[in-house]
Formats: structure tokens, C-alpha cells, sequence
């Protein structure tokens, strides 16, 4: 993974070229703003189809409709879910879209398990080191449907070729998950839609501001392991902003991790 700086000095009204202009401001600082939130639907959608979809299992270990990679093990004392840990292994796991290693751990906040912290030990998504905790809430009183989730403490990062930490902090996460359908009118989520609206901040490693908003509702399927539907704003602090498009919500021909980011009349193409 390779990273090139970019100044926060410039402007979308400087250049002739609008092509060239969103190349230069805002082709990397968008594909990682792209790639880190991915990573955190990821997480968010692997944690919901693993545990949410398990909670009234009488086993210890859940097996049920997980890659064979993936061990999740319920921590219980007598019958009361103490925790719920996610162990990808040391090398690469592939579950729900996303590549890991490490562990993620699910704590219950309450007795009726509808409220957890979400917290990550020596866990690496897609390539990036996850740091950190959030917050999981159902709502209403299925779990596995509609929830929310807030965070203001991830940090994602990597070492680039001189061994360097490249950090980026996560100012703040706040999403909305509402179950839409199975395609398929089954119980197993393999096919479950999903909408979300969300509001990302994180800051780039020279100090920039970046956020990511959604201005329609987006659409998750969990057959293409991906958002597949509705747009979102991309800003980048003292540079300009971007229209993201996810594509036109269809798990068949919008399934394939392509997005497009439209600024000053240019538009490029970035694949998650």
C-alpha cells in the first residue's frame, strides 16, 4: 500500500484541465476515505451476521453460516453472555468481505443485549491496523435488524516502506442500519439488504480534515459484501468537495466494489 502526500493548499478553481485537478486533490485522499469506511462496514456487518444473528444460540462456538476461517466463541457465566470474541487467526481471513487477522471482541452493556462495545485486539483490516472501540445498539428489540453504530476513537494505519507509521485518526463514526429485505424471504442473512446513512470524519496524515456524508440513503447487500447504491459528499479541508456515487443499489450488476468520485465537472473511478 502506497501513499502520496498531498498538500491541503490547493484549490478545485486552480488548473485548466478539471481532470487533472480531481487526479492531483482528490484521488488519494478519497480512495483512503473510501477504503477506511469500507473497512469499518466490514467490521460492523461481519459483527452483525456473526453475533447479532447468534445471540440465542445455546452454543460456545458459532458455526453457523461463517467462513471456516473465523472462529467466534461466546463467553458465558452460567447463561449470561459475558463476551463474544472473534478470532480471524494470524493470516488472512477472508469473512463478509473483508481480509483480517487479530480479534474482534463484542461486550454486552446491558442484561437484554441491545447495547455493546465493540473493541479490536491486534486486529488488521484490509491491510490497515484497527485500533480502538465503538458502540453497537439495537434498535428497537430484534437483534440482527435495525441498529446503530458510533465511534470517536478508531484510528486506521500502516507502515509504509521506510517502516513509518501513516496514521489516520477517526474523528468520529455515526451510522444507521435498517434492514430492508431478504432477497430470498429466508432466516439467514446471507441475503439480507440493508440501508445506511452515516457521517464519517477522519483526518488525513498531514492534519486535513476529511468527511464523508451520505446524502441518500446507501445500499448494502450482503450477497455483494459491499455498499452498492445511493451517494455520499466527500469534503477534504481547504481543497473542495466530491460527489461519491456507489452505483444504482442493484446486488447484480452493481455487485463489483466500484465507485465513482465526481469533482469540478471530472469524474474518477476508485475500487474498494
Amino acid at each position: 500500500m502506497a501513499l502520496f502526500f498531498l498538500g491541503t493548499a490547493h484549490s478545485c478553481s486552480t488548473g485548466s484541465d478539471p481532470e487533472d485537478i480531481i487526479e492531483e486533490v482528490f484521488s488519494v485522499p478519497a480512495e483512503y476515505c473510501l477504503l477506511i469506511n469500507n473497512g469499518m462496514n466490514d467490521i460492523i456487518m461481519d459483527v452483525n451476521a456473526i453475533v447479532m444473528n447468534n445471540l440465542e444460540t445455546v452454543k460456545d462456538t458459532i458455526d453457523d453460516e461463517i467462513a471456516d476461517c473465523v472462529t467466534p466463541v461466546i463467553h458465558r457465566t452460567n447463561s449470561i453472555i459475558d463476551s463474544v470474541v472473534i478470532d480471524y487467526g494470524t493470516s488472512n481471513c477472508t469473512s463478509i468481505g473483508g481480509r483480517y487477522t487479530g480479534k474482534v471482541i463484542v461486550d454486552p452493556d446491558d442484561e437484554n443485549l441491545l447495547d455493546f462495545e465493540i473493541r479490536f485486539t491486534d486486529l488488521v483490516v484490509n491491510g490497515f491496523d484497527v485500533s480502538g472501540k465503538m458502540s453497537f445498539n439495537v434498535i428497537g428489540r430484534e437483534a440482527g435488524r435495525n441498529f446503530s453504530v458510533a465511534a470517536t476513537n478508531v484510528q486506521f494505519s500502516f507502515k509504509d516502506s521506510d517502516e513509518n507509521d501513516i496514521i489516520f485518526p477517526m474523528t468520529s463514526y455515526e451510522a444507521t442500519y435498517t434492514y430492508v429485505r431478504s432477497e430470498e424471504d429466508d432466516m439467514d442473512y446471507v441475503d439480507d439488504i440493508y440501508t445506511i446513512t452515516n457521517d464519517v470524519a477522519i483526518t488525513y496524515p498531514d492534519g486535513a480534515l476529511m468527511t464523508l456524508t451520505s446524502q441518500s440513503d446507501l445500499t448494502y447487500a450482503y450477497t455483494c459484501k459491499n455498499v452498492i447504491g445511493g451517494t455520499a459528499l466527500f469534503t477534504l479541508q481547504n481543497v473542495g468537495e466530491g460527489i461519491v456515487n456507489y452505483g444504482g443499489g442493484d446486488s447484480f450488476d452493481d455487485c463489483d466494489g466500484d465507485v465513482s468520485v465526481s469533482a469540478e465537472g471530472s469524474t474518477i473511478t476508485i475500487s474498494l
